[in-house]
């Protein structure tokens, strides 16, 4: 298998943070278990260059002319720290021709994170999540694309779609990377083209830190998780600190 695990990091200052606090994390992850490694610094569609499409360019690259030299692309958000000692992805179960994604609205669990979204102010269902984009279906999951499971030869073409549907709506959106993000779950619930995969592969840190009735210590909650979320530049301070357990 060929796999190709890629990130975007598109500014002098995003760039320059993700060097920082993430890079060294993700390539070793990648070397680890053989595969590629991309870091992706400019737009793949040259047209549109708006910062509100940036989050949009994930979904490019299974069309990119090096997308089929691959069985599986994994994208992965720039703000994710990996544990070195977390599994390979590719083949962590059996993905069926779907796009492997987790299912935010489990995290920390369904009860809490309702809890969580009253506390906030925020919208408590998963059709209220969407509406705010003005997208309707009947779901209890909110996808989480900080990391897409992906293979090229399959679904290139559907990504391309999704993208072309909504790029341009992007702009000046007040939901911001939520529209994007909205988008992406919208269509994969639609298409039935989702794999919900484990929430370790995308554990949102700032979640579980609203509602942390075990009081988890960051450490911890490293170390219990494979790839972990720092969605929202959560705790980027405390990052250089934490302390990697060894595996035996």
């Amino acid at each position: 298998m060929n796999c190709l695990l890629v990130t975007i990091a598109i500014g002098e200052k995003y760039l320059r943070e993700y060097n920082n606090l993430f890079y060294e994390s993700q390539k070793k992850y990648a070397l680890k278990n053989g595969y590629d490694f991309k870091v992706i610094t400019e737009f793949l569609d040259k047209t549109i260059q708006d910062k509100d499409s940036i989050s949009f360019n994930k979904i490019l690259v299974c069309n990119q002319e090096w997308s089929n030299n691959y069985d599986f692309i994994i994208f992965i958000d720039a703000d994710i720290l990996i544990n070195i000692n977390s599994p390979p992805i590719h083949n962590y179960i059996d993905y069926e021709g779907l796009i492997g994604i987790i299912d935010e609205y489990s995290q920390p669990s369904k009860e809490r994170r309702l809890k969580i979204q009253k506390k906030m102010g925020w919208e408590v269902s998963a059709v209220d999540y969407y509406k705010l984009c003005d997208l309707d279906i009947q779901t209890d999951m909110v996808f989480n694309s900080g990391v897409l499971v992906l293979q090229p030869k399959i679904h290139a073409d559907f990504l391309q779609k999704i993208y072309n549907k909504y790029v341009n709506q992007s702009k000046n959106h007040y939901r911001g990377f939520h529209f994007e993000q909205s988008c992406i779950g919208y269509e994969l619930q639609k298409n039935n083209l989702y794999k919900v995969i484990d929430n370790r592969f995308n554990a949102v840190w700032s979640l579980t830190k609203l509602d942390n009735i075990e009081n988890i210590t960051l450490n911890k909650y490293f170390n219990d998780n494979y790839f972990i979320h720092f969605a929202g530049h959560t705790d980027f301070d405390k990052l250089k600190n934490i302390k990697q357990k060894l595996a035996f």
